[in-house]
């Protein structure tokens, strides 16, 4: 194991050391398809200009956010995530309007798996008072998510972990993925080509102790289950108020993670937990609570 460094952008105390009308003249194509639907939106996308990404490179270049239209987001052409967010203004619309709902309320949150900070900017740009940690372990990705978080002027609110979050610090290997998509990368058992060894932080070890969450996101590729044992002290404190995490199945089973454990490591915390649609899709996504926030 080596060791890992802490050179992190830091914010705050948080961490150790839709109408026709709305179109604006002479707008282009894809500012023009952000008035519909997003079914009509994204079927004209995927119709006309997926494979003609050469001639539309302006809508990754400061996409506008629909519900932060004050926020602009550098994306990556051809990465799936950077085409929802490119042509509809969204990604993962349920989880949308929950992060911006909670927002508004206002407090902390903590993202494991920030890809280009499509939620981590949309927390912060809600409320002057919302602060933001964000681990992102792919050097390609924290690379643009430094920038947005940069040109949005959110540097004082929002704290980039260079990071993977796992259950030990240390370092593992790490798949980076293909070159064209931010999201498919994540721990890997076996050290082959496309692998570097990646540095490993526990969550509850850059959180500051007694700092309340109030919602962490977990979503990387099959180790959800580590992050959450890196966040041990911090549930067993009762600190997180509120955690989404994402049940990849086939990347479990790769990595050897048992399919139900994340659902009784959280039970034994007194942490309950229940899915957002079909429990048999391969690709499913998880809320938990404490119980006593439930009694409240």
């Amino acid at each position: 194991m080596g060791g890992v460094s802490t050179d992190f952008t830091r914010s705050g105390d948080l961490i150790h050391t839709e109408t026709k009308s709305n179109i604006p003249r002479g707008a282009g194509l894809a500012e023009k398809l952000r008035a519909f639907p997003d079914r009509v939106r994204l079927a004209v996308w995927a119709r006309l200009y997926h494979n003609d990404r050469s001639g539309r490179l302006r809508s990754y270049k400061s996409a506008r956010l629909r519900h932060a239209p004050s926020v602009n987001m550098d994306l990556l052409p051809g990465d799936l995530i950077s085409d929802c967010i490119g042509f509809s203004g969204v990604y993962d619309a349920a989880l949308t309007q929950h992060v911006t709902k909670l927002a508004r309320q206002g407090g902390v949150f903590v993202d494991i798996g920030a890809n280009l900070g499509y939620f981590t900017l949309l927390w912060a740009a809600a409320s002057a008072q919302n602060r933001c940690v964000a681990f992102e372990a792919s050097p390609r990705n924290v690379e643009i998510l430094q920038k947005n978080v940069r040109q949005n002027q959110l540097d004082g609110q929002i704290t980039i972990v260079p990071a993977a979050a796992g259950a030990e610090t240390g370092r593992l290997p790490f798949d980076i993925g293909p070159p064209d998509q931010t999201g498919w990368g994540g721990f890997s058992l076996n050290n082959h080509a496309g692998c570097i060894e990646m540095d490993v932080v526990r969550p509850d070890a850059i959180i500051r102790a007694g700092q309340r969450i109030d919602f962490l996101k977990i979503d990387i590729e099959g180790a959800e289950l580590w992050a959450l044992m890196g966040c041990e002290q911090l549930l067993r404190s009762g600190a997180i108020r509120e955690i989404w995490y994402e049940q990849n199945k086939p990347r479990m089973e790769a990595l050897g993670i048992p399919l139900d454990e994340p659902v009784r490591y959280l039970e034994s915390f007194e942490y309950d937990s229940m899915p957002h649609g079909d429990p048999r899709a391969k690709l499913v996504e998880w809320s938990a609570v404490p119980r006593r926030v439930q009694r409240d």
